[in-house]
């Protein structure tokens, strides 16, 4: 039996299975502080290479504190972290990417079963481009950026010059809904005209459906045509190109577990 003590643990009521219902604070546990964790999955439709994947999110995250990645069940990871603002910047500074295939992350929730937590939302940097003159504002922004998900953040920075080729918003979108494309904005004369979205660091996502974590060789939508005529409904103009990233043969800030904190330094 495990040494775990109960005795601080507030026991509420017998349900009519006889079991147990708990108060349990948010402090560490045996195995360490599930303040500190994150669970995380990623989309894809096979295997992952778990080492090359963690050197992989270890070199892209850079933790001054290290980070330990172990594979919780099939498709499922925890990312268990030593400092707080390592995790922030993890869970900020999105999205990430492993052989095209996004990684979807979220905080463990004290009391539930990792596999019920939801990982179904992934937060990119979004570039709006066409927009009309005079309709670079942040009211404008927010807009946008609930039309395309959830909104997060406006970028100031970008968007402060006088002259801006497109406006960029952080925007928390569904996995598993097609990825919005474009809009229309009626401008001062009152002409309507079409707005694009562009995705930074977009990964692998379907011509056909819109939807990400397959190609359209996997897209079952595809697959249930009678007849399939070329056509499709996205295209390569979502993905906005970036630089990629040098990954050598191992990471000084991945940590295996039993090393400490200054293993890094």
């Amino acid at each position: 039996m495990s040494g775990r003590n109960f005795e601080d643990l507030s026991l509420q009521e017998e349900d009519d299975e006889g079991g147990f219902c708990f108060d349990v604070e948010e402090e560490s546990s045996e195995g360490g502080d599930l303040r500190l964790c994150l669970v995380g999955r990623f989309l894809c439709d096979k295997p992952i290479h778990v080492m090359s994947m963690k050197k992989r999110v270890a070199d892209m995250w850079r933790p001054v504190k290290g980070v330990i990645i172990k594979k919780a069940s099939e498709g499922l990871f925890l990312f268990q972290f030593s400092h707080k603002l390592d995790m922030e910047a993890a869970l900020k500074g999105g999205p990430w990417t492993f052989g095209s295939h996004r990684l979807i992350i979220e905080r463990v929730q004290i009391g539930i079963q990792i596999e019920n937590i939801p990982l179904f939302h992934v937060e990119f940097w979004v570039q709006v481009h066409n927009l009309p003159a005079g309709l670079m504002l942040e009211k404008v922004g927010k807009a946008m950026a609930n039309f395309i998900g959830t909104f997060v953040e406006y970028d100031k920075n970008n968007n402060y010059s006088f002259w801006r080729q497109y406006m960029r918003l952080r925007v928390k979108v569904d996995v598993r809904q097609p990825l919005k494309k474009n809009t229309k904005v009626k401008n001062k004369g009152g002409d309507w005209c079409t707005v694009n979205f562009k995705y930074e660091n977009l990964g692998l996502f379907c011509f056909v459906c819109g939807i990400l974590g397959h190609s359209e060789q996997k897209c079952e939508i595809r697959f249930a045509m009678e007849e399939d005529n070329g056509l499709r409904g996205w295209s390569i103009d979502l993905r906005v190109d970036n630089r990629r990233h040098n990954t050598g043969p191992s990471s000084r800030w991945l940590k295996e577990e039993g090393t400490s904190s200054n293993a890094t330094q």
